[in-house]
């Protein structure tokens, strides 16, 4: 079975106003939420028999990350939950290739990831509440 990859890339300014955005829904149905953070999750099927070298592993963490913030792309997760916080991840099923994932597989293929077959992009949550 081909190991799947994470690259998890920080929220930029403009995620940080969507954050706010969403506490707001959700503090009508939750009024525990005292706040939202998010990430992007890049989940990778690499179908080679080795894990990525070191060049590979360059080349996909700048290809998911903006060329304008540095190191803004990283293999452990950014959100890390206390206690009383929630963690979700929303995503496609992982049993449906989506047309984001097609498009991504050829850019990857484009920079020379071959191994790449599949690329699906997942939003992760964390909601801090008091208890």
């Amino acid at each position: 079975m081909s190991p799947v990859l994470h690259f998890y890339v920080r929220p930029s300014g403009h995620e940080g106003a969507a954050s706010g955005h969403t506490r707001r829904k959700l503090q009508g149905k939750l009024p525990e939420l005292q706040g939202v953070e998010t990430e992007l999750c890049y989940n990778v099927n690499w179908t080679a028999e080795a894990l990525p070298s070191a060049e590979e592993m360059k080349k996909l963490m700048w290809l998911f990350g903006c060329p304008l913030v540095l190191d803004d792309v990283a293999r452990e997760s950014w959100l890390l939950s206390g206690s009383s916080d929630l963690l979700l991840e929303v995503g496609p099923r992982l049993n449906f290739s989506t047309p984001t994932s097609t498009n991504i597989v050829s850019v990857c293929h484009a920079a020379g990831l071959g191994p790449v077959d599949r690329v699906e992009t997942t939003r992760r949550y964390r909601l801090s509440v008091w208890l």
